[in-house]
């Protein structure tokens, strides 16, 4: 029967105690009423930590099925959570384990909030450790501004081309386009999808603004900056001439439209992006992967600037700046990064003669 238990426990499938525990999390009301400690808790970070869960009460009746006639609290024992990271570890990277755990830590405080944790606490910072030794993927083999130059290009050639259809020309302008934005602007996939036309891309005198909120972000914390000077242009084309011939009648705020009228979805995204990547640039790119492309380019690039590392992948310290520097340093020698800077801004004169 347990070759049948999935790795991750459906809540639906949880013991009741369990369910009833994680529903006291989030209550909510008013100022006289019982409100839960996690009610505050974003949809993606309940999610996120009910799949952890998940896997904690699925490894319990896989290997140690007694332990669930106990409260969720009791279960919480040395023994069980070292057993849960040796098996985790046979089949996770390091930094999936330490997340896993630390999951199963906020839970555990929240749900037992008078309990000593410190035990748990050491746990959890003993894998951080250990996840940090291996948490950055092998580097791409491929960089920012070589990514820019493609999409620059791409963009030039399809606006000249009358191969295609208007709507065929329009999605490749389109795919083009978000590259080149992923690579100067590496946002996260929920971010990037939920880009609106008024809302987060704001037109001015000189170019575009890109304002989110703070729950347009995983850190919740709002930013405003400027559209790169070297998109303008296409940006400027994009929302004049071909998202219009995208959305045909549709009526969709969306920044991002597909084929279909309507804004991109998860998926559509998941399916669209590593093929156009792989097909033209010879490596599948997901939106999180433009994000370490990035750290890398200027790490090794601009090394002098690896601190604002930081800030355009919204972490809150700067140890992925560091990391990011110090694999740099073994790649390759610096070069010269305003030349870079300048060569590509050859190509934005194109984009305006394209338009025309």
């Amino acid at each position: 029967m347990t070759d049948h238990i999935p790795f991750v426990l459906k809540l639906d499938d949880w013991p009741k105690v369990d369910q009833s525990a994680w529903s006291d999390l989030f209550l909510s009301g008013g100022p006289f009423d019982n409100v839960g400690p996690c009610a505050k808790w974003s949809d993606g970070s309940r999610k996120k930590r009910s799949q952890s869960y998940g896997q904690w009460l699925s490894f319990l009746l896989r290997t140690d099925e007694t332990a669930l006639e106990k409260t969720p609290a009791r279960r919480i024992k040395k023994a069980r959570v070292r057993a849960f990271v040796a098996e985790c570890e046979m089949r996770l990277a390091p930094r999936t384990v330490q997340s896993l755990v630390t999951d199963i830590y906020v839970l555990a405080k929240s749900i037992a909030p008078k309990k000593d944790w410190k035990w748990l606490d050491t746990v959890v910072k003993h894998l951080a450790q250990n996840a940090n030794r291996h948490s950055l993927p092998a580097p791409h083999p491929i960089m920012g501004p070589e990514i820019l130059r493609w999409s620059i290009r791409f963009m030039e050639e399809t606006a000249l081309d009358n191969r295609f259809s208007a709507k065929k020309q329009a999605i490749r302008y389109r795919q083009a386009l978000m590259i080149g934005f992923l690579a100067n602007c590496p946002v996260r996939r929920r971010t990037l999808l939920a880009m609106n036309v008024g809302i987060h891309v704001l037109p001015t005198t000189d170019g575009f603004t890109l304002q989110f909120g703070a729950a347009d972000t995983k850190d919740r914390k709002a930013r405003c900056f400027r559209l790169p000077v070297v998109l303008i242009e296409p940006m400027r084309a994009y929302l004049e001439h071909y998202r219009p011939i995208l959305l045909d009648e549709g009526k969709s705020a969306a920044l991002w439209i597909n084929q279909y009228g309507n804004g991109i979805t998860k998926d559509g995204l998941s399916r669209e992006l590593p093929k156009i990547t792989k097909r033209y640039l010879g490596v599948a790119l997901r939106p999180h992967a433009f994000r370490h492309i990035a750290a890398t380019s200027i790490a090794e690039l601009d090394p002098n600037h690896a601190n604002i590392i930081r800030d355009i992948l919204g972490h809150t310290t700067l140890d992925t700046a560091y990391k990011h520097y110090n694999r740099a340093t073994g790649i390759s020698s610096c070069n010269a990064l305003q030349s870079l800077v300048e060569d590509i801004s050859q190509s934005v004169p194109m984009i305006k003669r394209a338009k025309a």
